[in-house]
């Protein structure tokens, strides 16, 4: 098995490219001549350096896979990649979306109209039985 250069940069950027990025980051904002930042500040320096590190290998690691499918399109290999108009490939044993929403469509409701969905039966409340409750002081929190 060959490393690859995606690869190897995929595993080394957070265990060594980001941690030095920050460090380095962290060192310049401390020792660089003519800048004055306190010491609260130095952990978000870290934190942006190595965001950063994280991004240009993101950068990298996108041109590489760029790069390998254009060297795969130009040998002649067939490259497997989804299609960008989301259709399923044959045999894929996909199913198809739309056809299964029909379906679901045409089945009838399981809940009865007049049933509560949570315990299956219709409870006797009306507003007036709301504004009674409102209206005990005990329910509304005053004592007498």
């Amino acid at each position: 098995m060959t490393i690859t250069p995606g690869r190897l940069v995929a595993v080394l950027t957070p265990l060594i490219f980001a941690p030095l990025a920050g460090s380095i980051s962290v060192l310049a904002a401390r020792y660089l001549p003519g800048v004055d930042i306190d010491q609260g500040s130095l952990q978000a320096i870290f934190i942006a350096g190595a965001t950063i590190a994280f991004g240009k290998a993101a950068l990298w690691l996108k041109g590489w896979q760029d790069w390998e499918k254009r060297e795969a399109d130009a040998a002649g290999a067939e490259v497997d990649l989804p299609h960008d108009d989301g259709e399923a490939q044959a045999g894929a044993g996909v199913e198809q979306g739309p056809d299964l929403v029909q379906d679901a469509a045409l089945e009838e409701d399981p809940v009865e109209e007049d049933e509560d969905p949570v315990d299956g039966e219709e409870l006797d409340f009306d507003d007036g039985d709301l504004d009674d409750l409102l209206a005990d002081p005990v329910a509304a929190g005053a004592e007498d």
